[in-house]
């Protein structure tokens, strides 16, 4: 399979650039996105406090395309502090090649587009069809995401075919990746190892669907969001999950204030038994937050405070940090 997978990349990008014209505009876009996290939390089961830096990290994002029908997407996790050490970073660069753990790959991959039919080959995320896993990690907050977010490695190794509409307003892919349980990439020992989504991408205007089926490491998973916006300050995400093994269900409402401030509210519930995602019996999880936007002319910092609750390990947590997005053009 590895060797097939190495076939079809250089087959790809052999015919990407021949068919290249010389006249077509290059792009390229750099997103450097640095976050800085302070999590207090109280313990009900020990009664006290403690604290970590969360998601503290640093990520950078090259993006662009090579002429009119090819284009690229490297997404890299360079730092992380989760406590005060540097044992989370080692741990990326030493999960380099592992399916099962983050690294400092999150994604890297090539993509071909002749009239809306495209095939993508590299490290991808699985296409999961909810809005919790289309966000950027950097951007999102642990503490009131799914326990299949916490703990399911989506981001692996693979290939994608699918079509888009000219408006990209809708959207249907099919892809073949390695899966956690492969520990490392392409070294299953039969093709029922790998993992196989279905997924698909609806924009009615003010409401988005999205939607997949997998075939996992955990079994059959179907999972599906719905995003609607009711007006320029108000929207609601509705995300769910479910298989042999797990399901889950959240609910999250946001409310701008003018062009400064962001309000926030979220609950789910999460419920199964699996060894893959180390996840047993039931959890329920909330929390409210603020996102103040303090520049001018523009929101590329973002300072937030969450508050949290978790009935898994009966925790009352808090997180107060800032997050800045620099884009830079490159060419």
């Amino acid at each position: 399979m590895k060797r097939l997978f190495v076939l079809f990349a250089f087959l790809l990008l052999s015919c990407a650039f021949h068919a290249q014209d010389v006249k077509a505009q290059t792009e390229g876009t750099l997103l450097i996105a640095p976050r800085i996290d302070v999590e207090p939390y109280y313990s009900f089961d020990d009664h006290s406090w403690s604290a970590s830096l969360g998601s503290t990290s640093f990520y950078t994002f090259f993006d662009g395309s090579l002429g009119e029908h090819l284009s690229f997407s490297f997404g890299n996790h360079w730092l992380a502090f989760s406590d005060f050490s540097f044992d989370d970073t080692r741990a990326l660069y030493r999960n380099t090649w592992r399916t099962e753990f983050t690294n400092w790959v999150d994604w890297a991959n090539v993509t071909v587009n002749f009239n809306g039919f495209f095939l993508t080959l590299g490290k991808d995320y699985m296409r999961i069809g909810t809005n919790e896993i289309e966000e950027y990690d950097y951007m999102s907050h642990w503490q009131v995401n799914s326990a299949f977010w916490n703990s399911y490695q989506v981001y692996q190794w693979g290939g994608r075919v699918g079509w888009m509409s000219e408006e990209e307003d809708t959207m249907v892919s099919l892809a073949v990746t390695t899966d956690m349980n492969m520990i490392k990439p392409f070294h299953a020992h039969s093709f029922d190892e790998y993992a196989f989504t279905l997924s698909g991408m609806h924009d009615f205007e003010n409401v988005v669907l999205l939607a997949s089926v997998s075939h996992c490491n955990i079994g059959w998973l179907g999972a599906a969001g719905l995003k609607i916006n009711f007006n320029d300050a108000i929207s609601m995400n509705l995300d769910g999950y479910g298989s042999g093994e797990y399901a889950g269900g959240a609910l999250q409402l946001t409310a701008g204030l003018g062009e400064k401030l962001d309000l926030l509210a979220k609950v789910g519930y999460d419920h199964g038994n699996s060894a893959v995602m180390d996840f047993w019996g039931s959890r329920f999880y909330s929390g409210a937050g603020c996102y103040w936007y303090p520049l001018r002319d523009n929101r590329d910092l973002r300072v937030h405070g969450l508050a949290s609750y978790d009935s898994y390990d009966h925790t009352f947590g808090m997180s107060f940090g800032l997050t800045y997005s620099l884009n830079l053009n490159l060419f």
